[in-house]
């Protein structure tokens, strides 16, 4: 019988470093994510750092609206619409085995620009302890090394200096502001973005070694050829 990997390559992706390990969020995760996102991720000293604020929506458990539902139409949307053209890697983070965030992975025609965005989240109880930058720096280096990514790019609410912070520590340079829109149960608000952007040449990797696990049929699933194979160093 075929395994759940070989059905859906994405769940063979492990990138691990230290006690920060990534794979792709599966349906056993769930109760624990949802816990996780009950429990807070937004620093209440800092803006609001999503387009809408999913988060904070009432829980209404078994409810056809409300959280967890919603949140739960959003994560396996990312399965049901992945495809070479468009493709995002919903990553659960754990650190000692236990959830504590999420990293995506985001593309769009990434054979034809070499793009990757990021976009990341960690539970309150967990922030300040270098989980952010590792699980940043795992995933930049998992795109330029094993998918080949020319920039990484992402972007903050200007006053979020967590997040400017973890921008810094992986090699991230500002890459301009915009204007963009928020949806709260407070109403709809504009507010700056500042964008940034890391390629191979900035990017700040871990300073201990790091595993990739399921990336050759990944790749295969992405319909992405890699070149020549070129040298690699942690530090």
């Amino acid at each position: 019988m075929l395994t759940l990997e070989e059905i859906f390559p994405p769940f063979a992706l492990r990138v691990a470093c230290g006690p920060v390990e990534l794979r792709v969020l599966r349906d056993d995760d769930l109760p624990e994510l949802v816990e996780l996102v009950r429990g807070g991720i937004e620093d209440p000293d800092l803006p609001m750092p999503f387009l809408l604020d999913w988060h904070a929506q009432p829980f209404s458990v078994g409810a056809p609206d409300g959280f967890p539902t919603t949140s739960l139409a959003w994560w396996w949307a990312q399965r049901a619409t992945f495809t070479p053209g468009e493709w995002r890697l919903a990553l659960a983070v754990r650190r000692d085995g236990a959830l504590v965030g999420m990293q995506d992975l985001h593309a769009r025609s990434f054979a034809h620009t070499g793009v990757v965005s990021t976009g990341s989240w960690l539970g309150r109880a967990h922030h300040g302890i270098g989980t952010g930058t590792l699980m940043r720096q795992l995933a930049v280096g998992f795109a330029f090394d094993e998918l080949g990514a020319q920039r990484c790019e992402s972007g903050y609410v200007v006053g979020n200096h967590a997040s400017a912070a973890v921008s810094r520590k992986v090699g991230y340079a500002d890459n301009g502001r915009h204007r963009i829109v928020q949806r709260t149960r407070q109403g709809t608000h504009g507010v700056d973005e500042q964008r940034v952007v890391v390629t191979p040449e900035t990017f700040v990797r871990p300073g201990t070694e790091v595993v990739v696990e399921g990336a050759d049929v990944l790749r295969r699933f992405l319909g992405i050829e890699r070149g020549a194979e070129e040298p690699r160093t942690n530090g």
